[in-house]
């Protein structure tokens, strides 16, 4: 199905992009280690970059992850139910996290709009906070995306993360 290819092609893209900033934290932490232990000289805004990328990973990572069932879920309860119950849990859950991902993408953009309205930026390096919390939107955005593709196929009576 075509739209199924494309939010597949849309969160894996932005799960790569969540990766790099994962392996920008961890060389960010590194230099920051190294300069601060042998050279007494600290990365200045390390914290700050290692919370901006830990946003980015985390808000892009969501999406690809549930498509590819590997988040977390207790099933012990609705594996043992009926087929059809199982389902509308399934559906009534997919509903759910449609509606709070996508307040909290909501959300995200206006803070976004609101930041880069006052011009607010970092304390240290002074990096503009506007575009993470768009980062946050869109992951939330393509949240609801996989959401509504696994409440379809639950309705239509297959599972599409798994």
């Amino acid at each position: 199905m075509p739209l199924e290819r494309a939010i597949k092609a849309l969160t894996g893209k932005a799960a790569w992009v969540g990766g790099g900033a994962l392996v920008a934290m961890v060389v960010i932490t590194f230099v920051d280690v190294i300069g601060t232990k042998l050279f007494r000289r600290p990365l200045a805004g390390s914290y700050e970059f290692v919370a901006l990328a830990q946003l980015v990973a985390v808000s892009l990572a969501g999406a690809d992850t549930l498509i590819s069932g590997r988040h977390v879920r207790v099933e012990m309860l609705v594996d043992r139910l009926p087929a059809r119950l199982r389902r509308l849990i399934i559906a009534l859950v997919a509903s759910l996290g449609i509606v709070l991902f996508g307040v909290a993408a909501w959300e995200g953009f206006l803070y976004g709009e609101s930041l880069r309205a006052a011009r607010e930026v970092t304390g240290t390096v002074k990096i503009p906070l506007y575009p993470f919390a768009h980062i946050l939107g869109l992951g939330g955005s393509l949240l609801c995306l996989a959401l509504g593709r696994e409440l379809l196929d639950v309705l239509r009576g297959r599972r599409w993360t798994r």
